[in-house]
């Protein structure tokens, strides 16, 4: 079969897309009045995956399906102060789940998790396209960020991975 060039085909298959910044996220923090919105400046969908199990049968390997597992998730923060100081807010939250200095474990799972969701909009911003439902949410990382005297012309940011159960799909 030939390889279709046809531009018109192409448009009418694609469309015009959709685009990577329309989206929005809800992340309530636990035992917090702080949620985060705006404040996410880049982000990933989350992704899982089903690794086989190979059984061994007379030189060939039967692939059988496995158990899902979901990544640690990461996302990109502006440090604001504007509502509160969203850095702190999860280190605190972080302190919960295991305390800096005593290394106690005061985490109580259905007080310290939370659900968050993504959201993607269609180009207008009027529609949702897909919501994706991450399920009992904690930070395993709050990351660092750079303070430098040189720095000219950008916000201040830092990365945050979190664990959870799993996540739904809606549209």
């Amino acid at each position: 079969m030939a390889l279709n060039l046809n531009l018109s085909d192409f448009k009418e298959a694609v469309g015009m897309g959709t685009r990577p910044n329309r989206y929005e996220v809800t992340m309530k923090i636990p035992n917090s009045s702080y949620e985060m919105k705006a404040e996410v400046s880049a982000l990933s969908l989350p992704d899982s995956n089903v690794p086989p199990i190979g059984v061994p049968f007379r030189g060939r390997v039967l692939k059988l399906p496995g158990d899902r597992r979901y990544a640690t998730w990461g996302f990109t923060v502006y440090d604001t102060i504007q509502k509160g100081n969203i850095w702190k807010e999860l280190h605190d939250w972080s302190e919960r789940i295991n305390e800096h200095f005593t290394n106690k474990t005061p985490f109580v799972y259905e007080e310290d998790t939370q659900n968050w969701s993504i959201a993607h909009y269609d180009l207008n911003g009027q529609s949702k396209i897909k919501e994706i439902i991450l399920h009992n949410c904690w930070p395993s990382n709050v990351g660092s960020f750079d303070l430098a005297y040189g720095a000219m012309d950008t916000l201040a940011q830092f990365t945050c991975q979190v664990e959870y159960e799993y996540f739904t799909v809606q549209s």
